[in-house]
């Protein structure tokens, strides 16, 4: 089956399935982050396993750069894994990397994924993979949901934290597989081959709808509280959740290699700083149709 008659038939059984051909469409219709679809029944709000889809994702490369915090400046960052965007540098904008190269298997999803590079001692650790979720947040009208503005760049979790004081649990956490039954501040030390190590950044779901950046790289957006978005940043987005997976776990009578987890550590340093970095650079009308047929349709569009 050729990939557009996948996706026509993925759009069919959604559509069927949710009996509101208003909300799904099934071509590109290249709105982007003009605006919410018009308001077409009562308030539907999301849940957590509801209103998402997601790309996977190879590990693409490391590279001491970061294009959102040091722009212009090669080698002025500690070491990140890069995915998605092949060609993510210091010099990288959005809008040049849009529709380049990709490790992702979404061929459209041209954005760029970064966060700091996982060391066993001086070795650093390759990652397996990453997924990339893009749901409505859990409580958010998906009638209200906009989809990311083109060229809008986010960060989760800060490296300047100190000893001690610990990102929110439900932004940055580590944890053992992709759903696994509780997140810590820290890796653990028990994953499994099976379930191995994994690193959540959730990025903010609030937009102040004027301002792809900021000085600061964090005001121009914020998080919801129970999908609902503060005054100062009043439109709510498409949120963002990657998931990097490593092959980290505890020895198993028989099985493979095992990696100690309690000498793992970050190029940016201490566990408090775990953070992830995102760029915007998607083909517009395909992530556009994606939000449509996934997330504003209460679909589940998950892989596996």
């Amino acid at each position: 089956m050729t990939r557009r008659a996948r996706r026509a038939r993925v759009c069919l059984l959604v559509a069927l399935a949710f009996a509101v051909p208003s909300l799904v469409s099934c071509g590109d219709s290249g709105a982007g982050a003009q605006g919410p679809p018009e308001r077409v029944g009562p308030t539907i709000a999301a849940t957590e396993d509801s209103a998402v889809f997601t790309v996977d994702c190879g590990f693409s490369h490391r590279a001491p750069d970061d294009p959102i915090v040091f722009p212009g400046e090669p080698g002025a960052s500690h070491v990140h894994d890069f995915f998605g965007a092949e060609e993510t540098d210091a010099h990288s904008t959005a809008a040049s990397l849009r529709g380049g190269p990709t490790s992702c298997e979404d061929l459209d999803d041209t954005a760029a994924y970064w966060a700091p590079a996982l060391y066993d001692g001086d070795r650093p650790v390759d990652p397996t993979r990453m997924r990339a979720y893009y749901r409505a947040a859990a409580g958010a009208d998906v009638h209200d949901v906009r989809t990311l503005p083109a060229g809008i760049e986010l960060i989760a979790g800060d490296m300047h934290r100190g000893p001690g004081d610990w990102p929110p649990i439900d932004q940055v956490g580590w944890g053992c597989g992709f759903r696994p039954k509780r997140y810590r501040h820290t890796p653990p030390t028990n994953c499994t081959p099976r379930s191995p190590l994994n690193l959540r950044l959730v990025f903010p779901d609030c937009w102040n709808g004027k301002d792809l950046r900021s000085d600061d790289h964090y005001s121009h957006v914020a998080y919801s509280t129970n999908g609902w978005c503060p005054r100062s940043h009043p439109v709510p987005i498409v949120q963002v959740q990657v998931s990097i997976e490593y092959p980290v776990w505890a020895k198993e009578k028989g099985g493979p290699p095992a990696t100690d987890a309690s000498k793992l550590m970050l190029a940016s340093g201490r566990f408090e700083g775990s953070h992830g970095d995102f760029f915007n650079s998607w083909d517009p009308k395909r992530l556009d149709h994606l939000t449509t047929l996934c997330v504003r349709a209460m679909a589940n569009c998950t892989i596996g």
